[in-house]
């Protein structure tokens, strides 16, 4: 069965997604009440203009609450807007028809909608409503999970929204942004946009992204099993989305802190009392998914409390509330198999277990197949727990020793680290100074170096091509020319082809030798191109690009360049890796590299770095970037270089 943590990782990645789109598009700015539009709208002799502003307030404000009359509004207006050849308030209500389709799950019919909407924009050159498109079109990629197509079009509108100083849509884009790397599990860029919008929220003290914030930063503490700072994060959201009056956020914070009370706290009575709030909430606001992920959280608490009846209750009301979420009901079902053993459900149990199983032939995925082994054993451990209770309530004992024991140890050993800490301060305080200095000096050094290599280089690499690449060519243009005019008897002529052979491959040598000291294509074309030559040459490496493919800085694409052909040499020959994933992100003013490997890993605090990886600091720190390393033993390890390309690196 699906590891719950996982499930509920990826059922907030959803929900979270659904209530940024519906937040997003608030209706709080609007100061007239349903009611009274639509009493405006249907009086006699309306303007044109009053009718189409009436119909676009409407179809927006409707979008959470009733998808018909929105829809109905949204396509009233573009009727309106054809016939009385207003193109830009038909491209407006095309977008919020297709948001209003988004809302209601309707992706295909989204997409169309929103692609009309966008090719009238772009017509009108209404730079506003491109970029609300984007952000629209790149929601819908996120929930169906095409998540490198809605990067693309996030950072388009995140760029546009930038250059139009709109703050407002720049905080939303960010949490966006970071809710999409949170589903790739690149948690070190899931936090970098989260914690950016902490704080541009915090400037203007904008309470739900800031809410957005913490709740994003909540999921990530979880999934590194900081359960601490998971449940603070999940509270604070919970706080600010409640004062707010945003339920359907309020519900998913909720949701988290309960996870976090019953998995690892085992504190049962907190988890009810949040899961219920969430419950409440869900049912208040009518959706039928949320409700059911809520009870089943509610499910899973009373199976762990081992209220078996409660448990099954709870997953029937969940089943019949929604059933669209395969790993939300496949969950449900395997809580209707595990507490109707102990019940003696027995017609109930075999049905559950027969749904159970279609729903995995249905998935056809080897996480499911496995999911259906790992229930099986459920079966057989769950009644042995009831033969070795006694056994168990010992060892308990044994724990709650143990425990006391290595809190004393660990006492002391605090005491004694406080002790070293408070010497150790006092001592860094007298070498920073000198430390500062050094720094400055080598990087200074490390420049130098750095130029003198480049240009040494490419005059090796031209003088190896040019000079000696030329020689042999014209020793084998004689060569075969003094063939033609002598007569060489067979022997002789096996001799002569096997020189040829071996001064084709000279050449071929001497080509890549060349190439690798100052590949052509970087010069000529830019850092993409050289890149994606250079991993095209891997069977096991893949690269993906992002952004604006504009040349930069000749000395940052050298750098960048000989940086990742290192950490790839590295990857290769040390890590052992199998696969290598190579990832460029370029924005107007910075860009982002990242190096993942599923090889050996590293313990970062007590491994010491070698050679390959110093250069590579050195080398990004002298044109003013960062680089930060993430790697764990036997998992593989992420190494991510930003360099902003507004800093003076000549």
């Amino acid at each position: 069965m699906m590891n719950l943590k996982n499930w509920i990782s990826l059922k907030k990645i959803i929900s979270i997604s659904r209530v940024l789109a519906g937040c997003i598009l608030s209706v709080s700015s609007y100061g007239q009440n349903v009611d009274s539009l639509e009493q405006q709208l249907y009086r006699n002799n309306l303007p044109t203009e009053t009718f189409l502003r009436l119909c676009d307030e409407l179809s927006w404000s409707l979008l959470e609450d009733d998808f018909e009359r929105s829809k109905k509004y949204a396509t009233m207006g573009i009727e309106k807007a054809r016939s009385g050849k207003n193109p830009s308030m038909e491209a407006k209500l095309y977008r919020n028809l297709g948001v209003a389709y988004y809302m209601n799950s309707q992706m295909d019919s989204a997409q169309l909608m929103l692609q009309i909407s966008l090719e009238k924009a772009l017509t009108l050159k209404d730079e506003e409503l491109e970029a609300r498109v984007y952000g629209a079109i790149g929601n819908i990629h996120n929930v169906t999970g095409n998540y490198h197509e809605a990067l693309t079009f996030y950072l388009k509108a995140l760029a546009m929204f930038e250059l139009q100083e709109n703050e407002e849509r720049v905080r939303s884009l960010l949490g966006n942004i970071g809710t999409l790397y949170y589903s790739l599990l690149n948690l070190n860029q899931a936090e970098k946009y989260f914690l950016q919008l902490e704080k541009e929220s915090l400037k203007v003290d904008d309470r739900y992204n800031l809410g957005r914030a913490y709740d994003g930063l909540s999921g990530i503490a979880l999934k590194r099993n900081d359960f601490d700072t998971s449940l603070r994060y999940s509270v604070t959201a919970a706080e600010i989305f409640h004062e707010s009056n945003q339920k359907s956020a309020e519900a998913i914070a909720l949701q988290g802190i309960a996870m976090v009370y019953y998995t690892h706290h085992k504190d049962y009575d907190k988890a009810r009392e949040y899961a219920l709030q969430a419950l409440a909430l869900t049912k208040e606001i009518g959706y039928q998914s949320y409700i059911a992920g809520s009870l089943n959280i509610l499910s899973n608490i009373y199976y762990n409390e081992k209220e078996y009846e409660k448990c099954v209750e709870a997953a029937r009301e969940a089943i019949k509330a929604d059933t669209t979420d395969t790993n939300v009901t496949s969950n449900l079902y395997a809580n209707m198999v595990r507490a109707g053993i102990y019940l003696n459900h027995t017609d109930e149990t075999l049905l559950y277990f027969d749904k159970y199983r279609a729903l995995i032939d249905d998935r056809s995925t080897r996480e499911f197949e496995l999911s259906m082994a790992e229930l099986e054993k459920k079966y057989l451990s769950e009644k042995k727990e009831l033969r070795i209770s006694t056994l168990e309530k010992e060892r308990k004992l044994y724990g709650i020793i143990l425990s006391t024991a290595v809190f004393i140890l660990l006492l002391l050993l605090i005491i004694l680290f406080l002790r070293q800490v408070s010497i150790r301060n006092k001592k860094k305080l007298a070498e920073q100074k000198v430390i500062q200095l050094m720094q400055e000096k080598q990087i200074v050094a490390t420049q130098a170096v750095l130029e003198g290599e480049t240009a040494e280089r490419s005059r090796l690499a031209r003088d190896l091509h040019d000079g000696l690449g030329g020689m042999l060519s014209a020793v084998k243009l004689n060569l075969y020319d003094m063939k033609q005019d002598v007569i060489v008897e067979a022997e002789d002529v096996l001799r002569f082809n096997r020189v040829m052979e071996m001064l084709d491959k000279s050449m071929q040598e001497l080509r890549r030798v060349a190439h690798n000291m100052m590949p052509e294509s970087l010069s000529r074309y830019g850092l993409k191109v050289a890149l994606e030559d250079f991993c095209r040459s891997f069977s096991n490496i893949s690269f993906h690009f992002f952004g604006d493919e504009q040349r930069i800085n000749q000395k940052i694409e050298n750098t960048l360049y000989r940086s990742v052909f290192e950490l790839i040499n590295n990857a290769v020959k040390h890590a052992q890796a199998e696969h290598i994933n190579v990832q460029v992100i370029q924005q107007a003013d910075r860009i982002s590299t990242t190096v993942q490997d599923n090889g050996n890993g590293f313990d970062i605090q007590r491994t010491t770095q070698g050679a390959g990886l110093q250069n590579v600091r050195n080398r990004i720190n002298s044109v003013g970037g960062t680089v930060e390393i993430h790697s764990v033993k036997e998992q593989g390890t992420e190494i991510t270089i930003e360099i902003n390309l507004n800093h003076d690196s000549k």
